[in-house]
């Protein structure tokens, strides 16, 4: 009996189909991982603006974006995030740190009170879509959403006058926020955003932070990865390295520069200088917004400027349409 089987020209016929096929649906199969990723980045924010609203209801201000107590000798910075988490349920990692000490791993004196709590990892703090190269020598539990400082290229206290570092957004140095500051409407305020994860292994304009002596916006837009050196201080100063520091490279940013473009250090260290910081994601065409009122909108990169700048304050007296992004 004979069996007839395929031809040479029948079986590159069928591989090219099942080829095609494949190419046809593996785009349709990333775009809905994507939906569902973007899904669970903007249910992250919404539990963090729900334990917000629930620290404002107690303590009728917001938690101060960096600050708090610590050794005699550091500038205390302590962020939003650390204080956040008995409304997070995340009450057993917050009695377990010690305020008094500091919010990173690599000083021997202070760190190691509260090294294991924050090398926790808590799911809320970080966005499915971005991808984390950081290989953390200290153990530290790493951050994507960032905390609005707003639209001064601000970052701790020195070297400001009068010991302040007063920004234009909810979250600054020593900042108490309550509602009644909030004169722009809290609709109309962001609380926090995005940020990509720092990879020490590759160059990434949405997660490095370029290195400037002198600060200017000019100075900072012009930067990138092919004119510009990134920064960081050996290991430990990657972006989103640590959950539980104020600092402006870890746990906050600002609306100066509208949503996925560069982030710049200026002078000769963190603390000093002044530090922009942007929201960057890796969602395609914009970033996650949390809004004081508890709301999330997803907001394009090509918002107007002066739009983003006026959602970066919380009393700049601006009137944002509710169609602008």
């Amino acid at each position: 009996m004979c069996r007839r089987g395929f031809t040479l020209i029948e079986l590159l016929v069928v591989i090219g189909i099942v080829g095609l096929l494949v190419g046809l649906l593996l785009p349709a199969v990333q775009q809905a991982r994507e939906s569902a990723r973007g899904l669970q980045c903007r249910d992250n924010l919404k539990q963090i603006g729900l334990a917000l609203a629930n620290y404002q209801s107690s303590r009728r201000v917001a938690p101060f974006g960096v600050g708090g107590g610590g050794p005699p000798r550091f500038v205390p910075r302590w962020s939003a995030h650390a204080q956040l988490l008995p409304e997070l349920e995340q009450s057993q990692v917050f009695n377990a740190l010690n305020f008094a000490f500091v919010p990173w791993g690599h000083d021997e004196a202070f760190s190691p009170p509260n090294r294991t709590a924050l090398g926790t990892r808590i799911a809320v703090f970080l966005c499915p879509s971005d991808r984390d190269g950081i290989l953390e020598e200290y153990g530290l539990a790493h951050v994507n959403y960032r905390a609005c400082a707003g639209t001064l290229p601000i970052n701790l206290r020195r070297p400001f006058p009068a010991g302040t570092a007063k920004n234009s957004g909810l979250f600054w140095f020593q900042s108490a926020v309550g509602p009644g500051q909030v004169r722009d409407g809290l609709s109309n305020t962001a609380a926090f955003s995005e940020r990509c994860l720092g990879d020490p292994g590759h160059a990434d304009p949405k997660g490095d932070h370029y290195y400037l002596l002198d600060y200017s916006e000019e100075a900072c837009a012009g930067t990138g990865p092919t004119t510009t050196a990134r920064y960081a201080f050996g290991s430990i100063e990657w972006s989103g390295q640590r959950w539980g520091d104020g600092n402006m490279l870890y746990t906050r940013y600002q609306h100066i520069f509208t949503p996925n473009r560069v982030s710049c250090n200026c002078g000769d260290d963190d603390y000093q200088g002044a530090v922009l910081v942007t929201a960057t994601s890796r969602h395609p065409g914009g970033v996650n917004l949390l809004l004081g009122d508890g709301s999330v909108r997803f907001v394009r990169d090509a918002i107007a400027g002066p739009i983003w700048k006026a959602l970066g304050t919380i009393a700049g007296g601006e009137i944002i349409p509710q169609d602008a992004f």
